[in-house]
């Protein structure tokens, strides 16, 4: 008699929607990884995902990652549903872990053999360095983060700075990982042991007097050459898109073929551009004779010699101006031990500003804007749209940087949130800086009778031109958006759901810079023929009585703004 054929267990089917989803945690959690694998962490493996019992606590972590005494616990997530009731399971462990961090350590090392195995015995337990990152593939909502507090949140956003920057600069990526974990130089290695140990390096240089360098008083200006191996260690660069305060970010991502470029040039020719590195130094730098005194670019005359000290502190020299020229240096990486030797051996020229002890953070970034702006200034790569950012720090109430802050506040709620370009790897996205240019400046500026401000009701609204202030500024911010959301948003309801979308593969698609100016223009001729705005439900009935979605824009080409907008005010408000 035949034995009767098992039947196998058939793998159950997924959906589109959840392959779509496998396919985005992965890829979450193979950059999140790759991140800290080029910037030399060890990742425990055996670790992984695997669930265990600590203090009561049953839970598991996705990944620990070790360098040297710095242990990382790394929590990722693709969902996009019930952040909030995991985010706060996991604070019950979290806790746990920052009441008693030794303790866990010890837990850490008898349940997993690898993590034990990562440890070096030089380390004592009050060496060690915990870091709990929690990493969201979609955005999690301020409010949720104040709830679970003392914990560093990997923003998606930041993963793909980090991972463009570590992908780009290799193993030298780790002194900013490590700053935006916040650990200083005297957390890691042997500075954890014995934090004294590390001496200042000392450079030989120029400096120049105050009356010769036409700063303000207080700031002094050096020169000196100074090996890139140190400047590697040291240094930090205020990208717009970083993970740093986004009111003081300003310079372009780092370009990998400019920087490969130069890398080929240092190898080809063996030798170093003949040109300045333009950096802010932190006030910890000493500047010294040779006899040890210190010296006063206030009390000289004229360009003395003398030895600049600088401190070991990661992130403390600020580039204004040649970061490619620095991290062509980068540690790791193909042609790595050519170009180890000359990381060392090499000398850049370096001019350096150093403020003086009491200017505020804020100040700081604006002197480093304004000066990397006249700097590049009258280079084609100065485009618009890094000098708008630039100015949103340097003048906060000029025409251009309001219209950027509303433009800000349209891309977080209302019916254009999320459809402009925040990141440098945002694709099929409007470009804020023709809509900032060519529409919103007209139609938010402070006099004429085509103006929003024409029709603010606000009893101090004068002063936003006389004497403005923070608080007045963000009041009219406020008020443009909430008008302008108002309109949009009675343009979005009035066409298919499909066509609102910047995609081009989208036929018909109604987010296009021609197109959005084209209707801040006809808001703008409101305002100037009807004396007024209206309110969602009459806009919507006269785009209706019309039908908007008939409209035809394809004639209105690149830059037709203008013909747009008063065509669009001809056919429903005049």
């Amino acid at each position: 008699m035949a034995k009767a054929k098992r039947k196998k267990n058939k793998k159950k089917s997924l959906s589109p929607a959840e392959k779509e989803l496998n396919r985005i945690k992965r890829t979450h959690f193979r950059e999140v990884r790759s991140i800290f694998s080029t910037c030399g962490f060890k990742r425990i493996q055996g670790a992984s995902d695997k669930e265990f019992t600590f203090d009561g606590t049953t839970s598991d972590l996705d990944d620990i990652f070790v360098y040297e005494n710095v242990i990382v616990l790394c929590e990722c997530t693709a969902a996009q549903n019930n952040i909030s009731e995991h985010l706060k399971k996991k604070k019950v462990l979290y806790d746990k872990i920052q009441k008693n961090p030794a303790e866990f350590h010890s837990f850490l090392a008898k349940k997993f053999p690898d993590f034990a195995e990562a440890q070096n015995a030089k380390y004592q337990p009050h060496h060690l360095r915990t870091a709990i990152l929690y990493c969201s593939r979609y955005p999690i909502k301020s409010e949720l983060k104040k709830e679970v507090p003392n914990i560093t949140y990997l923003d998606y956003n930041i993963v793909r700075y980090l991972k463009t920057i570590s992908d780009r600069v290799k193993r030298s990526a780790r002194y900013e990982l490590f700053s935006f974990l916040g650990l200083s130089h005297k957390d890691i290695g042997a500075s954890a042991i014995a934090p004294g140990t590390v001496p200042q390096l000392s450079y030989k240089g120029s400096i120049l007097p105050e009356g010769q360098s036409h700063f303000p008083s207080g700031y002094k200006v050096v020169s000196f050459y100074v090996d890139p191996a140190a400047l590697l260690e040291r240094c930090y660069v205020l990208r717009k898109d970083g993970w740093r305060d986004d009111a003081g970010l300003y310079q372009r991502m780092i370009s990998r073929k400019k920087i490969e470029s130069i890398r080929r040039y240092l190898i080809g020719k063996k030798r170093v551009f003949i040109n300045n590195i333009i950096v802010t130094l932190p006030n910890s730098t000493k500047l010294i004779d040779d006899e040890g005194s210190t010296l006063d670019p206030a009390q000289i005359k004229t360009t003395e010699p003398g030895n600049i000290l600088l401190p070991f502190e990661y992130n403390s020299i600020g580039l204004i101006d040649g970061q490619h020229r620095v991290f062509s240096y980068y540690e790791g990486g193909r042609d790595e031990q050519k170009i180890s030797i000359l990381r060392v051996q090499q000398n850049l020229l370096v001019t350096g500003v150093i403020y003086p002890s009491n200017l505020s953070s804020t100040d700081r970034s604006k002197f480093e804007a304004t000066l990397f702006l006249e700097i590049n200034a009258t280079q084609t790569n100065a485009k618009s749209d890094l000098k708008q950012a630039i100015g949103v720090l340097l003048q906060p109430f000029s025409q251009d940087s309001i219209a950027r802050r509303i433009v800000n506040s349209l891309n977080e709620t209302g019916p254009l949130s999320d459809e402009f370009e925040r990141y440098f790897y945002d694709k099929g996205k409007i470009k804020t800086t023709s809509i900032v240019s060519y529409g919103l400046k007209q139609l938010i500026k402070l006099s004429g009778d085509d103006s929003l401000f024409k029709v603010w009701k606000h009893p101090d609204r004068d002063k936003l031109a006389e004497k403005p202030n923070d608080a007045l500024a963000k009041e009219y911010i406020d008020f443009c958006a909430t008008q302008i959301n108002t309109f949009m948003g009675a343009v979005k309801s009035s066409v298919p759901s499909a066509r609102w979308t910047a995609d081009k593969k989208t036929k018909g698609r109604m987010l296009t810079t021609t197109i959005l100016n084209g209707f801040i223009i006809c808001l703008r001729l409101i305002v100037e023929n009807k004396k007024r705005l209206y309110s969602f439900e009459t806009y919507k009935s006269k785009f209706d009585a019309s039908e908007l979605a008939q409209f035809d824009f394809a004639p209105y080409k690149s830059s037709q703004y203008r013909k747009l907008g008063e065509a669009l005010f001809a056919k429903y408000f005049q």
